[in-house]
């Protein structure tokens, strides 16, 4: 099995597991070859994804239709043209500013369930 089969073995570490098969991947390649230049801007937009899930307190998904949901939004961040503003906001620079007023995806995380919402029957009380 190859890295790339282990992005979909069973445990493989979902967002963070192709992350790290893109990187690798990227490290490969030319850094002049355009397919370096593609495989590094996907790479950008996964981790503005991961840090926006991470800020917004995003839980993991317990459903079909939620994983289905977040896929979409992590799609979403591919096509962002705002993704600088993101990143200022997401590096402390625009405190002031709520994602809402700039992100594509507002709607999409707004319907995600939050880390503090999920029933954790076996959580300490």
């Amino acid at each position: 099995m190859n890295e790339i089969d282990a992005i979909g073995a069973p445990g493989a570490d979902g967002l963070l597991g192709r992350m790290i098969v893109l990187a690798r991947l990227s490290e490969r390649i030319g850094h002049l070859e355009p397919r370096r230049v593609l495989l590094d801007r996907i790479l950008r937009r996964m981790l503005l994804f991961s840090r926006m899930s991470e800020r917004l307190g995003i839980a993991a998904p317990e459903s079909a239709l939620m994983r289905a949901v977040l896929r979409e939004v992590e799609l979403g961040c591919f096509e962002c043209t705002v993704w600088r503003r993101c990143r200022e906001w997401l590096d402390g620079r625009s405190p002031n500013d709520d994602y809402r007023d700039f992100c594509p995806n507002e709607s999409l995380f707004d319907v995600l369930p939050r880390q503090d919402n999920v029933n954790r029957p076996y959580a300490p009380e």
